[in-house]
């Protein structure tokens, strides 16, 4: 070595490209930071866990104790009072007496849904067709209560009013309603006059419902309908129809309980039905207002003011005017002076002063046969008068308000300050009731005016309806219905009302009522606080101080109102509604055959007369979120034939839902064997333990995340595969296999080449393309042609590539191996032909393709030609090299006479390692000779007549699977002199080629190894994906690539983005295996089953017994790692290369994921899901899970016999319903009612069950249809916008809008009083957001159906139930058709992607995530660019069972400003960033700077933007 200067290899010169550390200080400080704070806040962790679940979760658990048994009541809940008020309705007729608000319009509902399915039944058996008649007292009430039938029945039904056309009172309308319809909704009086008319008859009707049945009376409609021909059908003995009638108090006004209840029943031949304990609804979900008072003195007597005397002096004798005379004078003390003369601008319109110069023109005309002449003359000054004094208050100054005792009375002054007192403008909304049309007019004008609407006030009026006579301030229809539903939407919030606000109409969403004037009946009282229904709702009532009368009104009415009260102590007991725990003692005495069980551990006995007590324990113990729909269990008792059959229903987050008991004598003992039934299925599932107490808070969910959960953090080192396996083939070979390697674009490389040949010992799979990038911006492709036809090798052949390999690596590579070929894993070999496809694929011979002429002419030059024997004319377009300075290699351009040796080197000419402080290299020949040592240096004779050769400088080879940036790209041309140098025997173009091989290389073993991964398997993917599926860039690849730590460049795809199609195809493969292999399963088990199988801990303890971790690829490119193994290096440096890597456990699942979408991709063109069920059946590896065709999946399920049973004909009549409207025919109609049949809604009346397997199924299915729409039509987008913009199609707001476009919402049965009110108030909101954005559309001249498709965005959200339907639908189109995921595809791109054709309109949507949404907010609201948000597991030892918890903290300017905890990050995230938006909600920029230490740059920051 003294006497030959070291041959450095070009890698040891500084240049590769090291991982790249993204933000490393910053983040790496704000890491640091956030684990000192967790382990500083390690031990209070379990406590923060504790309070942050129950003040987050919106969910209180109570631990249930079984020394507190006896203490907890057994109460009945609504529901089973409605149930038995139903049942009751179906077998006599009825007057339910049921407080507001306590669900009769329920009531009504189901038994029209019962008696419409009888009336279709009949009418398949031939019977003449009839009709149910739900019958109001009011017009408004037609089109509320329309809307909530129509919203919630599927039935057709029809309505109309006195308005609608003259067409109903024809005959030919009304037969062709019989046969069309199934249900009416109107006024009685139009229902009287067509039964008066014969046009309807009492036999074409099958149901009466008789809404406010209280006015049942004297000539009321109600009362002729019944009297005049109900009445005579029953002497007649004739089929008459059933009869409902619904009443908050069964009088109203003054009278005797007793004789007024009598009077009602015998009227309307009916048996008043209450409940025996009525304070079974304020237990519940009912909220009854606080009551109070507010108390006024009328300090003045009346007076006329200045514009009465003036309009009296000219209108006072007009008997049209006197009405308003006297109210104008009565309001001086009743609202005060200013409301006394604002009434005549009010009610003395244009308008009406025409409508009374018309009124007094009859009046005289009436008069003309007496005196003609001095009539006319009266007539004429009459009119006149009225034109004069609609003039004069014109004319009139009216002052502006002000609230003092000379502008308004006390009795307004003191409901302005009780309003300013207890009315919150942005949170209430109140109700105020008044006698009279002109005090809530008056009252809605004086809250507009600016002094009072500026506090916030937003005041409307409702009022009964206009008549066309003079005086009347009423309203239409149209207004009212407006008004009601402004004050909805929170566009009103205080609203003045008349008595036509008190009955019936459903003002929603009211907590303040006040009675402006008193009420006159108990039934006013009732009703009128009945308004008031959110919780902490109050009710006022405005009484005169020291008015006796006043306080004598209240005590009679709270009086009458306890009568009522105690009216069921009055009742005979058959009327009485007593639940199922009514004298239960007695009832079970009279069974001796009780079931008894008895755990055999410990003794504990289950009985009859104990389980309803053992079971209320078990529901005690549940956690209860706020918007439960219940929260007790429901038992549902049913007569079947003489006997009784109980369900009992129990809460939503019960694993067990439902259990049906035997039949018994009494409903009492079908409840106690409902429960009994019920607490054996706890007890076999173990949430009963051996002594009959809940274990629910200790297994659920806790037992299941201990044993599922997996770490994200945690990390392990595990061994890597560096080389395929296709390389340990070792041996002389006697035939090779050819890989063709070339650029499908070779001008990008910027100099002519050759494609190379690859040649092995085994035929290799294809690897995919994959792109390399040069300078200058220029890309081009790689592809890998393997040739199927092995080369056999020829005596020489062998050492022929193997001298050609060697010699790569030595002159190119500078590493000289030792001449070993039956070692060699792979030879290289130049080929003859350019890179055209065509020519290198044809069906010739592989052996035609080689360059043997290179191969010779390398094998007989043995250690590279001098440069000093080179003619002239052969030294354009060589490879040299400088044997001392392996770094150091030219491409020679021509022979440059020019320019001599000690002229100035060019500076493309980089300095050789070999440099030292003193050297001299400013000259050609120096700075080429500098590579040889000092020593031999100053031996050498420099030549003056050195020729000397431009040539090129090959710079060091970057990473050329990344993109060049500007700065590498520099001119490389220089001068060199031959005088220490060497010109390899390699050929140019062969050399340029050969410099990509270290990239190319790299790639096609990553794409081996992970090849030879899924062979292992049994999968066969396509290259591409499977390398992608495979692929690991960075330390934490799920992060956002601004947050990713060691980011490996060039790697291309990872993982992520088929992890996201993977996990919804997992989910949606073991969501379908499951339910077709476990009919009998709950939802709640279906979810733990499922869990079970794709939790990331499973599958990745499947991918360890696979060795799948070995096969990741996580480590980026790197020029020192592509050299053959096992070759004996003779010079160069000697590299190891790593052969473990850190993977966290979380990252194996996940590849496990991606792996299952990339053979879903494979066989996506082919339309088959085999190959994707083969991969989760693999990883998995679980009995319930062992499917290997998608045609196993329908092979293993079995129709069960509800499904198959015969259909009566409502499920003929839905399955006709939906084929008309979705366009598919279903085979299993009751299949179809599943789909529909909400969870209150028992089985035990059809035998049916409710929605939630099939919701479950469909919620999969519609997750896979949206994911798989996503990936496809985005290949670019990443995997958080895909996540961001999937929650949009998926999410409850958007499926509730689609339920009611489909109007899937009317085929719902259900038991739930509440919900087909909201059901209704969402799909008016949602309907009238439509047709606003129609309207939008129309108005730009897009026309009506160009209208925007995420108008679903603006309205609140829709009741649960609502999305829940739209997947158990799309789980029951699944199944009716055998699994025909077609189906699936087809209802999403009918009904779904037209709302999503252009996904970034929801970008919006995606931004008011609460992590988004600060993101935003902190950007561009408060421009800080120093935060971020990091989660970590707790790590906590101790905690209960070592559930896995997760804490997320928000960090600004490297301090933690909020954190929570949670089970996942996801949730962790989102209740941090929920908490810190609602800190940082109404700050200021100071303020912020300030609270949180910010000095960020704004105009840096809109630079950086």
């Amino acid at each position: 070595m003294d006497n030959q200067a070291y041959s450095e290899d070009e890698d040891s010169i500084q240049g590769d490209t090291p991982p790249r550390q993204v933000a490393a200080t910053n983040l790496s400080r704000d890491k640091s930071l956030f684990y000192d704070w967790v382990r500083d806040n390690r031990e209070h962790s379990h406590i923060s866990v504790s309070d942050s679940q129950r003040s987050d979760g919106g969910a209180v658990t109570t631990n249930f104790n079984v020394r507190d048994v006896e203490d907890i009541p057994i109460i009945s809940s609504p529901r089973e009072y409605q149930t038995e008020l139903f049942e009751r309705a179906k077998e006599k007729n009825i007057i339910a007496v049921l407080d507001t608000g306590t669900g009769k319009t329920l009531i009504a509902a189901l038994l029209l849904r019962h008696v419409v399915e009888q009336e279709l039944d009949d009418r398949k058996a031939g019977k003449e067709h009839r009709l149910a008649f739900f019958l109001v007292d009011k017009v408004a009430l037609v089109y509320q209560q329309h809307r909530v039938l129509e919203a919630n029945l599927d039935f057709p039904m029809v309505f109309f009013t006195g308005d609608s056309s003259r067409v109903i009172y024809t005959r030919e309308y009304w037969d062709l309603l019989r046969n069309e319809k199934t249900m009416a909704i109107c006024t009685a009086e139009i229902l009287y006059h067509c039964l008066c008319h014969g046009l309807v008859t009492m036999e074409h009707i099958n149901l009466l419902v008789f809404d406010e049945a209280h006015h049942a009376k004297k000539n009321h409609p109600y009362a002729r309908i019944i009297k005049d021909f109900y009445a005579t059908l029953e002497k007649a003995n004739q089929r008459r129809p059933r009869i409902l009638g619904m009443t908050a108090s069964p009088v109203d006004a003054k009278t005797d309980v007793n004789i007024a209840t009598a009077q009602l029943e015998g009227l309307l031949h009916c048996e008043i039905a209450t409940v025996n304990d009525p304070e079974v609804f304020s237990r519940a979900a009912i909220h009854k207002p606080m009551e109070g008072f507010v108390e006024y003195r009328n300090i003045n007597t009346p007076f006329e003011t200045v514009l009465w005397q003036k309009l009296h002096k000219i209108v006072g004798r007009n008997e049209a005017f006197s009405k308003l005379f006297t109210y104008s004078k009565d309001c001086t003390t009743e609202l005060g002076r200013w409301a006394a003369d604002r009434v005549w601008q009010l009610w003395f319109t244009a308008e009406e002063a025409d409508k009374i110069e018309a009124k007094t023109a009859r009046y005289f005309s009436r008069m003309e046969s007496l005196q003609l002449s001095p009539i006319l003359d009266t007539e004429r000054e009459a009119i006149n008068a009225v034109r004069q004094a609609h003039e004069l208050m014109n004319e009139h100054i009216f002052p502006e308000l002000q609230l003092n005792q000379l502008h308004i009375s006390h009795k307004v002054n003191k409901l302005v300050e009780h309003l300013n007192q207890n009315f919150n403008p942005e949170t209430d909304k109140c109700v105020v009731f008044a006698e009279k049309r002109l005090t809530v007019a008056l009252l809605a004008d004086l809250f507009q005016q600016p002094g009072l609407s500026i506090r916030g006030y937003r005041a409307g009026k409702l009022m009964g309806s206009v008549s066309n006579s003079s005086g009347d301030l009423g309203m239409t229809l149209s207004e009212q219905k407006f008004a009601i539903r402004e004050f909805r939407d929170g566009e009103l919030n205080c609203l003045f009302a008349t008595s036509a606000g008190e009955e019936g109409i459903d003002i929603p969403n009211c907590n303040i009522v006040i009675r402006f004037d008193l009420y006159k009946t108990v039934i006013q009282y009732i009703q009128s606080r009945g308004r008031a229904r959110r919780i902490d709702s109050k009710f006022y009532q405005m009484v005169e101080a020291e008015n006796q009368a006043h306080r004598q009104l209240v005590a009679e009415i709270q009086d009458h109102e306890n009568t009522l009260r105690d009216f069921s102590s009055m009742l005979p007991e058959d009327r009485l509604i007593t639940g199922c725990d009514y004298n239960i003692e007695y009832h079970l005495s009279k069974e001796k055959n009780h079931r008894v069980y008895k755990v055999p551990m410990s003794g504990a006995t289950l009985t009859y007369r104990g389980s309803p007590t053992i079971l209320a324990g078990f529901v005690s113990s549940l956690p209860h979120p706020r918007e439960a729909l219940r929260t007790t269990a429901d038992y549902i008792v049913h007569n079947v034939g003489g006997e009784f059959q109980c369900e009992v229903l129990l809460p939503d987050i019960s694993p067990i839902r439902s259990a049906i008991g035997r039949r018994a004598s009494s409903k009492q003992v079908a409840k106690c064997s409902a429960a009994f039934e019920m607490c054996l299925k706890l007890k076999k599932q173990k949430f009963l333990d051996d002594s009959l107490r809940s274990t629910f808070a200790k297994c659920l969910p806790a037992m299941r995340n201990a044993h599922l959960a997996i770490s994200s953090k945690k990390r392990a080192e595990y061994p890597m595969k560096r080389k395929p396996n296709a390389w340990l083939i070792t041996g002389v070979p006697e035939r090779l296999f050819m890989v063709v390697i070339r650029l499908t674009n070779p001008k990008a490389l910027g100099r002519h080449s050759r494609p190379l040949a690859l040649l092995t010992r085994e035929l290799l799979p294809r690897t995919a393309m994959f792109p390399i990038y040069f300078g200058k911006q220029q890309m081009s492709s790689v592809e890998c042609i393997p040739l199927s036809t092995a080369i056999d090798c020829r005596p020489g052949d062998v050492a022929g590539f193997n001298q050609f390999t060697l010699r790569i690596l030595k002159d190119i590579f500078s590493k000289e191996y030792a001449s070993e070929m039956e070692k060699m894993p792979y030879f290289l070999a130049p080929l003859a032909s350019p890179h055209d496809y065509e020519h290198l694929v044809s069906d010739g011979e592989p052996r035609q393709l080689i360059d043997w002429a290179c191969i010779r002419k390398v094998q007989d030059t043995c250690g590279g030609t001098s440069c000093e024997c080179e003619s002239d004319n052969v030294l354009d377009e060589k490879f040299v090299i400088d044997p001392y300075d392996g770094a150091r290699k030219f491409y020679t351009i021509r022979k440059r006479p020019d320019v001599k040796c000690t002229d100035m080197q060019l500076p493309g000419l980089p300095r050789s390692r070999r440099f030292k402080n003193g050297d001299v290299t400013s000259d050609i020949w120096s700075s080429i000779t500098i590579s040889l040592f000092r020593k031999q240096r100053n031996k050498l004779e420099r030549k003056q007549d050195e020729p000397v050769i431009e040539a090129e400088y090959i710079p060091l080879r970057r990473n050329l699977l990344d993109k060049f940036s500007i700065a590498d790209e520099v001119d490389p041309r220089c001068f060199i002199v031959l005088q220490t140098l060497k010109i390899s025997p390699l050929p140019v173009d062969i050399v340029a080629m050969a410099y990509n091989l270290p990239a190319i290389m790299y790639r096609i073993e990553c794409n081996l190894i992970t090849l030879e991964a899924c062979k292992s398997l049994g999968l066969d993917l396509q290259p591409s994906l499977a390398l992608e599926a495979m692929t690991k860039d960075s330390d934490n690849t799920e992060d956002q690539p601004e947050d990713q730590v060691n980011i490996q460049q060039g790697m291309g795809r990872n993982y992520e983005r088929l992890e996201f199609l993977g996990d919804s195809f997992l989910k949606l493969s073991t969501t379908i295996a499951l339910f077709s292999q476990i009919p009998d399963c709950d939802e709640f088990q279906f979810h733990v089953d499922r869990m079970v199988l794709i939790c990331n801990k499973n599958l990745f303890n499947n991918a360890l017994e696979l060795n799948l971790e070995r096969s990741i690829r996580t480590q980026g490119f790197n020029r020192s790692s592509w050299y053959p193994d096992g070759l004996t290096l003779l010079q160069g440096k000697r590299h190891r290369s790593a052969d473990s890597h850190k993977l966290a456990d979380k990252s194996i699942a996940d590849v496990c994921e991606a792996l299952i979408g990339a053979a879903y991709m494979t066989t996506y063109g082919q339309k088959t899901f085999d190959m994707a069920i083969q991969a989760v059946t693999k990883f998995v590896n679980h009995p319930n899970h062992k499917m290997t065709r998608y045609g196993d999946y329908y092979a293993a399920y079995e129709v069960p016999e509800w499904q198959s049973s015969e259909p009566r004909a409502a499920h003929y009549e839905l399955a006709a319903q939906i084929e008309k409207m979705m366009g598919y025919k279903f085979r299993y109609p009751r299949l179809l009612r599943c789909a529909f049949t909400h969870p209150s809604y028992g089985s035990i009346y059809e035998g049916i069950p409710n929605y939630q397997r099939l919701e479950f199924l469909g919620d999969a299915l519609l997750d896979m249809v949206c994911v798989d729409y996503l990936y496809n039509r985005y290949p670019r987008a990443d995997p958080q916008w895909l996540t961001e913009h999937k929650m949009a199609m998926v999410s409850n707001q958007f499926l509730g809008c689609l339920c009611v476009s489909l109007n899937l919402q009317k085929h719902m049965v259900s038991m739930s009083g509440g919900l087909q009110k909201e059901i209704a108030e969402y799909v008016a909101a949602i309907t009238e957001a439509k047709v606003a954005a129609e309207d939008e559309a129309q108005a730009s001249g897009l026309g009506r159906d160009a209208y925007a498709r995420n108008y679903w965005m603006r309205e609140k959200l829709p009741p649960k139930s609502l999305p829940d339907i739209v997947e158990s639908y799309i789980g029951a189109l699944f199944v009716d058709s055998e699994y025909d995921y077609q189906q699936v595809q087809c209802f999403f791109d009918t009904h779904i992607l037209p709302y999503f054709t252009d996904m970034h309109v929801y970008d919006t949507y995606a931004n008011n995530h609460p992590v988004t949404l600060l993101s935003n907010i902190l950007a561009t609201h408060f421009h800080c660019t120093q935060w971020r948000i990091m989660s970590t597991e707790t790590d906590d030892e101790d905690r209960e069972l070592s559930a896995t918890k997760i804490v997320s903290a928000i960090l600004i300017h490297g301090v933690v400003r909020e954190h929570a905890f949670a089970d996942s990050t996801r949730y962790a995230k989102l209740k941090a960033a929920r908490k810190m938006l609602a800190g940082i909600q109404d700050i200021s920029m100071e303020d912020f700077k300030t609270r949180f230490d910010c000095n960020c740059n704004h105009s840096k920051h809109l630079e950086n933007l």
